[in-house]
């Protein structure tokens, strides 16, 4: 069978690379991706196959609505014939896949942005079991054989044959450090108006090293005057930074999520009151703090030097049961 994969963001190559390497064992793929933050380097990085279509055009929403257009219509018009089409949110590949009269795999935990088109288009839907998605089945009429769950979190995927690189520290310059990663004030699903917390967060940790991580160009501006804050010149394997560093503050919440479950105290100041309902849960139990107050969040990081316990061996369990799904909704397209 021929599946089309489409990458549209960073934290979708990690999530989807063990999927990948599953999934060309017995099946012929197609894998196109966005340029977009550090997704193009990590799928080089990764050594996979893949055609580049489309870039982000930023936060306006009429370059957004104009960059989707124009994306879409070229994915239509270059993405060779498949079989069925899996992406995570969807929007882009399970509107090709529709208009091609395709079946398509929507992957998400995400119900804050805008999946409008990926609801009414996909045949079938991946959540992790602590996605809250019963408005849009509601909604969108979504029936239940459409919708398959997993007993975990998305990152437990990659998480789970984790192994951390023993030279990893060779490439920073300090081994003690904090690890901070901006808001991505581009991004559709973050309010309008929001502003960075980052330089009031490298003055309340000036006694701290910081491994930036800036998502643009223009942030790298932040650092200057801190001697003690560094970034790298290329991107970093995120699971190692979350793994080394003493503390992940993000304004995000994939690294957050990523360093809870290996057990590092995490940080979001994702900018809203709303969270995606896996960071909600995570905060419940206690291992992802939220907070948007740079003294709040200094004083979490220094009452927490005590790593917790990793779930690596859940996350192993999570992998299978994950693989496990997309089989199976592959063998029942086949088989209609």
């Amino acid at each position: 069978m021929k599946i089309w994969i489409d990458i549209t963001n960073t934290p979708q190559v990690n999530v989807l690379m063990p999927i990948v390497k599953h999934l060309e064992q017995n099946h012929d793929l197609i894998i196109t991706a966005r340029d977009f933050s550090e997704t193009i380097p990590l799928l080089k990085k990764n050594g996979v196959a893949f055609s580049v279509i489309g870039d982000h055009k930023g936060k306006s929403r009429l370059k957004k609505a104009f960059g989707f257009t124009s994306r879409l219509i070229s994915l239509l018009r270059e993405v060779p014939r498949f079989d069925i089409a899996l992406s995570i949110g969807g929007n882009y590949a399970s509107t090709v896949a529709f208009l091609r009269r395709k079946k398509s795999i929507a992957f998400t935990d995400n119900n804050i942005s805008n999946k409008f088109l990926s609801y009414i288009t996909t045949s079938y839907f991946v959540f992790p079991q602590y996605f809250a998605f019963e408005n849009n089945k509601r909604k969108f009429r979504i029936k239940d054989s459409q919708i398959k769950t997993f007993h975990g979190f998305k990152e437990d995927i990659y998480i789970a044959d984790y192994v951390p690189d023993e030279h990893f520290l060779d490439q920073l310059p300090f081994k003690d450090f904090i690890t901070i990663r901006p808001e991505n004030l581009k991004a559709s699903y973050v309010p309008k108006d929001s502003t960075t917390i980052v330089p009031q967060l490298f003055e309340v940790l000036k006694d701290e090293n910081i491994l930036f991580l800036p998502r643009y160009e223009e942030e790298k501006k932040y650092a200057e005057g801190y001697p003690n804050v560094w970034y790298p010149a290329g991107p970093l394997r995120g699971l190692d930074v979350c793994y080394y560093t003493k503390a992940m503050l993000t304004g995000a919440g994939t690294f957050a999520r990523e360093a809870a479950l290996l057990g590092v105290p995490a940080v979001s100041f994702f900018p809203s009151e709303v969270f995606l309902t896996v960071d909600e849960v995570m905060q419940e139990m206690g291992i992802e703090f939220k907070s948007r107050d740079p003294q709040a969040i200094r004083d979490y990081v220094k009452s927490h030097t005590q790593r917790g316990a990793s779930s690596q061996e859940r996350s192993k369990q999570v992998l299978k049961e994950v693989l496990d799904l997309f089989d199976g909704i592959i063998e029942e397209v086949e088989n209609k």
